[in-house]
Parts: C-alpha cells; sequence; structure tokens
C-alpha cells in the first residue's frame, strides 16, 4: 500500500483540496471560463490561479480560446470510478453553504 500511495502521490495531492476537485468536475461537464469557475465555487482570483496552476503543472487543465478545458490526463483523472462520488460529495457541499 505504502508503494501505491508514494507512486500516485501527486494524484492524492490533486484531490486532497475541494477546490481542485470542483474546478475538474466542472471542466469535466463542459470547458469553462475564469468568471463561470470563481462565481460557481465561490473562490477568490488568487486561489483560483493557485489551483489552476497546480492543475496545469499536472498536466490536467489547459487553456483554449474559449476558457479552460481538461486533457486526457485530467479526464481520464474524472473518470476514475470513485472520482464522480468524491466531487458530487464536494460540490453539494459547497452549495450548502
Amino acid at each position: 500500500m505504502k508503494q501505491f500511495v508514494l507512486e500516485h502521490r501527486e494524484i492524492f495531492k490533486t484531490l486532497s483540496n475541494r477546490h481542485r476537485i470542483n474546478i475538474l468536475y466542472s471542466l469535466y461537464k463542459k470547458p469553462q471560463n475564469w468568471s463561470d469557475l470563481m462565481y460557481d465555487y465561490r473562490i477568490n482570483s488568487k486561489s483560483l490561479r493557485d489551483h489552476l496552476a497546480h492543475l496545469f503543472n499536472r498536466g490536467y487543465v489547459e487553456k483554449a480560446e474559449t476558457g479552460y478545458l481538461l486533457t486526457k490526463e485530467g479526464r481520464d483523472l474524472c473518470e476514475l470510478s470513485f472520482f464522480k462520488n468524491i466531487a458530487e460529495s464536494c460540490e453539494n457541499t459547497d452549495k450548502e453553504s
């Protein structure tokens, strides 16, 4: 188990933050622009920049003319069987607050 965690620590680091999960899940549903992500998840500009940088650096998100979208790696991550449950839980928690 320890070896598995070490080999996949970057994925765990990405999924350890609800804002990154929300951003990924939102982009999985459709490409988004900056203001949509800020408004939908009530996140300030600096935090959004930092989270998008994390996702860019790991190859999960890319910038397009219309905003942001998932790369193949980002889409693959979102299609993991456990991801949708985590994402929906985070999304529901954020919308209730």
